[in-house]
């Protein structure tokens, strides 16, 4: 229970910057994996003609088609496809089986059928072979058109949502940041959209819905830690003991249970609505638009710390401000790579690579405990940060005799 004590009052110092190396592994070869999937396996199966894959598993919203909803619970796949038959191998590419709220079981088929006409001719023909009126069969046609005007309006909505972003990152924060958020979005676009394609999952414009909104989610994480990182590095940098990397992890290990639980609010209640609206009553949009958000919350919880906060870290080190005080911690003899706060619990300062402690018993250390072992304020209680103090331990203090008490007449 101590963790999460120091989770939710800051007081945990994980080492991000160790972790950032093996996940920039992880995170190139899923998106290996993702290219793959959409491009090259698409590309080979097209020029060979010998496999038929398209990159996304698009619905007939995007390429055209027919929807047909036959209410019967004795009525199943082989008495459709013996009707659709006759209107060529694509006319029923996927058969469902759902339950309406009412309790009803309905076998949900689509084809690509993008003729009114024709859909109705099927329509007809499913109800009396289901043995149910005309009237039950619901039926929905989409034209290629339509889902030609989707996809556009889904690419130009990126593209200025994208261009708008950057543009404020710039404007409020700094433009390396803005840089590095767009890099943990393009990941996150690659990424989800590398799992509907490995996996072929049906893409709906409620998953470009969602796509679209998981992508503020994953910037509002982002902007959380860029502005703690701007607030610890106008407070700390002025003492020239912690680099840009050392103050990244102390924002990260500050934001991080704000992180976690803002993830787990939302992922939960959208866990719940894909396995009852999805799973359970067979509600095909609440379960792609559901779904859609949980794979992009996931990627967009994970770039925000192991994607934009290293990228970040690599852009703003070679920065020369932050050059130069790493030379200068390198050249009296301290370990730039060391990004450990000693500021949490603990009564020493790192000065020249050996841990100082207060000069005398019952003064108070630069770092939060005093040398007799009692507890001082936090270092970052106030606008003056404990290693401004620190900065002067290295100086000895000059020995004052106490004033002579002065003799009674």
């Amino acid at each position: 229970m101590s963790v999460w004590s120091d989770l939710y009052r800051e007081r945990t110092d994980f080492n991000f910057p160790r972790l950032w190396p093996r996940t920039a592994v992880v995170s190139i070869v899923l998106m290996v994996i993702a290219a793959v999937s959409l491009v090259v396996i698409p590309i080979y199966c097209s020029t060979s003609g010998s496999c038929e894959r398209p990159a996304l598993n698009l619905s007939i919203d995007f390429e055209g088609g027919s929807v047909w909803e036959v209410p019967s619970s004795e009525f199943d796949e082989s008495g459709a496809e013996e009707v659709l038959a006759a209107y060529g191998p694509d006319a029923g590419e996927k058969f469902q089986r759902v339950t309406t709220g009412d309790g009803t079981e309905v076998l949900r088929i689509s084809g690509r059928v993008d003729q009114v006409s024709t859909a109705a001719e099927i329509a007809t023909k499913l109800a009396d072979a289901a043995g149910v009126p005309t009237g039950d069969v619901t039926v929905s046609t989409v034209g290629p058109s339509w889902g030609s005007d989707i996809t556009r309006q889904a690419r130009t909505s990126l593209i200025v949502f994208l261009v708008l972003v950057a543009l404020y990152i710039a404007w409020r924060l700094e433009t390396r940041m803005a840089i590095a958020a767009l890099a943990a979005v393009l990941h996150d676009v690659v990424l989800t959209a590398g799992v509907y394609s490995v996996f072929q999952i049906q893409v709906t414009p409620a998953t470009v819905i969602a796509f679209l909104t998981i992508l503020g989610f994953s910037l509002y994480d982002t902007i959380v830690v860029y502005d703690r990182v701007q607030e610890n590095a106008a407070r700390y940098s002025r003492s020239g003991r912690y680099t840009y990397t050392a103050i990244m992890r102390r924002s990260l290990n500050q934001v991080f249970m704000r992180s976690l639980n803002t993830t787990l609010v939302t992922v939960i209640p959208i866990a719940v609505m894909y396995v009852v609206g999805s799973q359970v009553f067979g509600q095909q949009t609440l379960g792609d638009f559901s779904l859609a958000l949980l794979i992009g919350l996931v990627s967009g919880t994970y770039s925000s710390i192991f994607v934009a906060a290293p990228l970040t870290v690599w852009l703003k080190e070679r920065e020369p401000r932050w050059k130069d005080l790493r030379a200068r911690l390198a050249a009296r003899g301290d370990d730039p790579s060391d990004t450990a706060w000693y500021g949490i619990r603990s009564g020493t300062e790192r000065v020249s690579n050996r841990p100082l402690a207060s000069a005398r018993a019952g003064t108070a250390s630069p770092r939060g405990q005093t040398a007799g072992g009692g507890s001082e304020r936090n270092d970052e209680s106030d606008g003056i940060s404990s290693d401004d103090a620190a900065a002067t331990v290295d100086r000895p203090s000059p020995v004052i005799p106490p004033r002579p008490r002065k003799k009674r007449r």
